[in-house]
């Protein structure tokens, strides 16, 4: 999906945001330097402390019954911080419902953009929740090539363009995607409309960012997204963002898109049942937990998650497929887990360069895992220290490109079927390191398949120290080395 930022949105906000009026006062130069200076605010009961110093978004006319329409108020507060660097803005406990949604070509009600914001924190309480319109029909308005395409979406409320040292914490917001319907398609896998820009927290060229304890959840698009910008024909990338404890659910595309990003550290993050909205709507591909999708002229790198959830996605639970433009992946002590089948093939594919999976579980039912595509190569993945279960062919590549180089080592497969249809991982890859592997398949999977082989490891470089087993001693799977140089397995 390609990013682009509302010039006119951009535009209108201090046009809008200034011609308001705070409470019975004007939003005037002193009012706004006054505001700097407002009170603390106790914290719910659940915290025992005290909010920083700073505005609080009631200020702005922000009311948290549920019912209020808070855009107006939102895009004055954006504004503010748009203009007056290291800024504060609290949010107390409560529901602030954002009620206006884009309807017509050239909707003056845009998203709310946060621009050129720099030291800007938006910090929340227990019990404090952005709640987005998504009560609407979607129709078919026109079309870009062969997409359908609706001018009819729900808002971004934190749309953050070009900003520097921000924060985020301690806030639920929901798209309300749940109760959002369009104009049918063929089926689930086709609709006839796409997606929106209805993104959660957009970043667009934005440096140094903490996400902590957010809750994402039900956008008709992606909960998170971030992505760089063109200036002048020049790609520049977001860099330096950490997330913790951020959970990104049932949204409608993707938990999190990075499509232009330096440098993200993200520790305990869960990113779970995207593609499954929970109403009419249905998903938009690729319906993933978090797709890492460069584009051919700018780049992802040095990304780290640890102790992640990537889990029951519509379609892969965990995604990046451009090893020519994505390198430095690392997935450490992380769970990929599928719990529903759908019609996708994949489970969890990783194409890109110096990428690392270490100490992980993987489930996959009957999906597979992808880390090579003749297609695209130049995948150099390890793949260490993780417990990986399948009811299928969990693995199946035919690379024969020395640019692609995976090693696998210290990893524990299970095959949880007692039948079997198929080899249970097929691996023919020139430049395959296979070491000190354990490969459990049923006893009664193996006398289902009496003929043939149980499992593949050809052309490799070099296969050894692998124990492929059952629980019967006397049963032991079949294993076909064909072309391999080394072999020495257990």
């Amino acid at each position: 999906m390609k990013n682009h930022h509302s010039k006119m949105g951009l535009a209108m906000v201090p046009i809008i945001a200034f011609a308001l009026t705070i409470g019975t006062i004007s939003c005037n130069k002193n009012l706004q330097d006054d505001l700097l200076k407002t009170s603390r605010v106790p914290l719910s009961t659940e915290n025992a402390t005290l909010i920083a110093p700073g505005i609080d978004i009631t200020t702005f006319g922000a009311v948290a019954d549920g019912k209020t329409d808070n855009y107006n108020a939102f895009v004055a507060a954006a504004a503010y911080a748009s203009s007056h660097d290291n800024t504060t803005i609290n949010f107390p406990a409560g529901t602030f419902y954002i009620a206006k949604y884009r309807s017509i070509k050239n909707d003056p009600i845009q998203d709310i953009n946060w621009a050129n914001c720099k030291g800007l924190k938006l910090i929340g309480v227990a019990g404090t929740k952005i709640s987005v319109n998504g009560n609407f029909f979607r129709p078919f308005d026109y079309s870009v090539g062969t997409a359908k395409k609706s001018y009819t979406s729900g808002l971004s409320p934190f749309y953050f363009f070009h900003c520097n040292d921000l924060e985020i914490r301690n806030m639920e917001i929901t798209g309300n995607v749940q109760s959002t319907t369009r104009a049918p398609g063929i089926d689930d896998n086709n609709p006839s409309v796409t997606e929106s820009n209805n993104i959660l927290l957009r970043f667009e060229m934005c440096n140094n960012v903490v996400v902590d304890n957010m809750y994402l959840h039900h956008a008709e698009s992606d909960g998170i997204m971030v992505s760089g910008d063109r200036i002048n024909n020049v790609w520049t990338n977001s860099t330096n963002f950490t997330m913790t404890n951020v959970k990104s659910f049932n949204n409608g595309r993707l938990g999190m898109s990075a499509g232009g990003l330096s440098g993200g550290y993200f520790k305990n993050c869960e990113f779970k049942n995207n593609g499954f909205t929970d109403g009419a709507y249905g998903h938009n591909d690729p319906a993933a937990g978090v797709d890492i999708e460069p584009g051919e002229f700018h780049n992802v790198d040095n990304i780290k998650f640890e102790g992640c959830a990537f889990e029951n996605s519509y379609g892969n639970n965990f995604a990046c497929t451009a090893p020519n433009t994505t390198s430095n992946i690392t997935l450490l002590k992380c769970s990929v887990v599928t719990v529903t089948e759908t019609s996708k093939p994949q489970g969890i594919t990783i194409l890109a360069k110096n990428t690392l999976i270490d100490g992980c579980i993987i489930k996959l039912k009957a999906r597979v895992m992808k880390f090579t595509n003749p297609l695209k190569p130049g995948s150099t993945i390890k793949i260490l220290n993780s417990l990986i279960e399948t009811s299928g062919n969990c693995w199946t590549t035919n690379s024969t490109d020395m640019k692609d180089s995976v090693l696998v080592s210290g990893n524990q497969f299970n095959y949880t079927q007692n039948v079997m249809t198929k080899n249970v991982m097929s691996l023919q890859m020139a430049n395959l390191r296979f070491l000190n592997n354990k490969i459990f398949i049923p006893a009664a999977a193996l006398k289902s398949r009496p003929t043939g082989t149980h499992a593949l490891v050809q052309n490799a470089v070099i296969s050894q120290g692998n124990s492929f087993y059952s629980e019967v001693s006397t049963v032991k799977p079949k294993v076909s080395y064909t072309g391999t140089k080394v072999v020495a397995d257990l």
